[in-house]
């Protein structure tokens, strides 16, 4: 199977992305929506995992890439304890926070499945194959 072209075509991106999208939409109307120190935290807690896991694919390299996962996971913990506090002062009910949590308990599973991959042997492999120089390419980038 050939590896991801685009970091949309990722697990772990597409299932950070959908706990983002949802996170905003929790926040957008209630108490949630009028806490705008809440919703703003929160918010930028969901948005900065799914990026950070666009900008690890970025860089093309396993092992950066993992250290961007770590801190999508970061965030992504960030967001659960975020989310653990609007149910507590009552801006997410326990059915609405159920949905969320598990949106962000199946990311962190993806992350830790796919950090597993970046550090393992067939990752660097598959990086040295694919980004190895092409033989009788110019040595100039800029030809």
């Amino acid at each position: 199977m050939p590896g991801a072209t685009r970091f949309e075509q990722l697990t772990v991106w597409q299932r950070l992305h959908e706990l983002n999208v949802e996170i905003w939409k929790a926040t957008v109307h209630g108490a949630a929506g009028r806490d705008f120190r809440f919703a703003n935290q929160i918010r930028d807690a969901a948005d900065s995992a799914a990026r950070n896991v666009a900008e690890g694919f970025g860089r093309f390299n396993p092992a950066e890439f993992a250290r961007f996962l770590e801190i999508s996971r970061a965030s992504t913990l960030e967001a659960q304890t975020l989310l653990r506090k609007g149910r507590a002062v009552g801006y997410l009910d326990d059915q609405e926070f159920g949905r969320l949590d598990s949106l962000a308990e199946r990311g962190l599973q993806a992350l830790a499945k796919f950090q597993r991959y970046l550090r393992s042997a067939q990752a660097r492999r598959n990086a040295a194959r694919r980004y190895r120089p092409r033989p009788n390419a110019p040595n100039d980038p800029n030809v």
